[in-house]
């Protein structure tokens, strides 16, 4: 790069909002630190310098490695003095023939050396005498006039179709000329747009919160399986969690074969990315680097999970009974009990994670007669238990209303057309494939007819009595059903005639 930049960090003791905010930590660094290692990270500039009035900021300057410290005079450094001078009286002293100046303000501890060297590219490449540094600050605002309040925005619009609005955030590339001459901004300034993240400006405690939650943030990859195989449970208990961490940052990791869990990824809005197979999704975490790598694919192989091992981050799995289980830092099994489980392996209902709806439904108190029965076993139903189920139902001399909800990979519609027909003109028999609100479904029922598998526990949130039937070898290890009360385990006679429940 032919031009010269001159890098100057403003940092005085005097200020009011926090006081002796330049010298305090922001995690573990003192926040004029933060300035001067990116300034001092950022290829394209040349020179940094710091200009205070104070021998405390001086001296953490020369700790971070400031190439040279300009003391302020007082005049320059009273709540009046606006920054202009300030930076011409740095420039002029630190006898730099800089062609730029960057007036990079402590104030933005967060920006990264990426977007401040962008910033500067964007004002070299276009010639311009100066770039501002903003943030997305689009919103609804008013202003006070002699009328009284009015609203900058003639007319009322959601954010997203607003005019967008920007924000300055204390950093700006200006020409010497105008440096010389006092200013920092011309008539006909270029703009550069940084993250909302980046651009925090602490002026007040509020802030400084802010940007430490942001420092504090961990990056998480979550994979997931979703698809008419393996159905949404994976899905729902990724949204769960996700719905309840705030502090840190999720990007969710699908194939392309789960198009259910890309379905129900894309209606909450979650960031989501769709791979070819498991080694692109290993070459995506070991370019980014994550914190935490989250697996809720079933069971691992060893393969995968050594190559886990060399990345360095730390390695969570749901319902992992693989040879590659070992290689994690955490395996949760909530579908499974172990008197005796490894060391980081954590076993047992209180590991479920109860989705939203279910938290908020209302449960069952008593159940006076049964009369509405629900049969559920979702995803593909590899043994029909659906068809048989309602084969069984059909033999009831009373009438009922069987509400069947199949899973998304069901296919043997045409078997429970033929079937329907057995019944009795009195039982109402209600057959639905995608229902979005199960909650809402179980609260409406007697009695419910499904697999040994999350259904349960939902169930058991709702005190709603249940029959399981266990569909596969993995789910016949499942033991809750075994250990709750309230739970039957096979189809007996005693659930055909109408019987009383008590609370369960």
């Amino acid at each position: 790069m032919a031009e010269d930049v001159l890098s100057i960090i403003p940092a005085r003791k005097g200020s009011k909002g926090i006081p002796r905010k330049n010298i305090r930590e922001l995690d573990d660094r003192p926040l004029i630190a933060h300035a001067i290692e990116t300034s001092k990270n950022t290829s394209e500039i040349d020179y940094t310098i710091l200009t205070t009035d104070s021998n405390e900021i001086a001296q953490i300057g020369r700790r971070y490695g400031v190439d040279n410290v300009i003391h302020r005079p007082k005049e320059l450094a009273t709540d009046e003095v606006p920054l202009a001078p300030v930076i011409k009286h740095a420039y002029m002293d630190s006898g730099r023939d800089s062609e730029y100046v960057l007036c990079f303000q402590p104030t933005v501890p967060l920006i990264s050396k990426s977007s401040v060297g962008e910033g500067i590219q964007r004002g070299l490449q276009n010639k311009s005498d100066s770039v501002i540094y903003v943030k997305d600050s689009t919103h609804q605002y008013w202003k006070q006039s002699e009328r009284g309040y009015e609203p900058i925005s003639s007319d009322r619009k959601n954010r997203q179709q607003m005019e967008p609005i920007y924000e300055e955030i204390g950093m700006f590339l200006s020409h010497r000329s105008l440096v010389e001459n006092g200013q920092r901004i011309s008539d006909d300034p270029l703009f550069y747009k940084v993250d909302r993240n980046e651009g925090v400006d602490i002026d007040t405690y509020e802030d400084w919160k802010v940007a430490e939650s942001i420092l504090q943030r961990k990056q998480i990859v979550y994979r997931l399986t979703g698809n008419a195989e393996t159905g949404t449970g994976h899905v729902y208990r990724g949204i769960t969690l996700a719905d309840h961490i705030f502090e840190h940052d999720i990007v969710f990791a699908v194939e392309k074969k789960d198009e259910l869990a890309i379905e129900k990824l894309a209606e909450c809005n979650y960031e989501y990315r769709v791979f070819d197979d498991e080694q692109a999704i290993l070459g995506y975490i070991g370019t980014n680097s994550p914190d935490i790598v989250v697996n809720d694919i079933l069971d691992t192989s060893i393969e995968y999970m050594e190559s886990l091992a060399e990345f360095d981050s730390r390695i969570v799995n749901f319902e992992d009974l693989g040879v590659g289980s070992k290689n994690a830092d955490a395996v949760i099994n909530a579908l499974y009990e172990n008197s005796t489980p490894p060391e980081n392996h954590y076993f047992g209902s209180e590991y479920f994670c109860l989705r939203s709806e279910f938290r908020y439904a209302t449960p069952l108190s008593a159940i006076p007669s049964v009369e509405r029965i629900m049969i559920s076993f979702g995803g593909t139903d590899e043994n029909d238990l659906t068809a048989k189920t309602l084969r069984a139902l059909s033999e009831l001399d009373e009438g009922y209303h069987i509400d069947v909800v199949l899973g998304l990979g069901y296919t043997g519609e045409g078997r429970l057309d033929a079937i329907m027909d057995e019944f009795s003109p009195s039982t109402r028999i209600d057959i639905n494939q995608n229902i979005n609100f199960m909650a809402e479904r179980m609260e409406q029922a007697d009695l419910l007819i499904t697999s040994n598998g999350r259904t349960l526990y939902e169930a058991a949130s709702l005190n709603l009595p249940m029959i399981s039937i266990a569909q596969n070898n993995r789910e016949q290890k499942h033991p809750f059903a075994h250990i709750s009360r309230g739970c039957f385990r096979s189809v007996t006679q005693t659930m055909f005639p109408r019987r009383t429940y008590g609370q369960q």
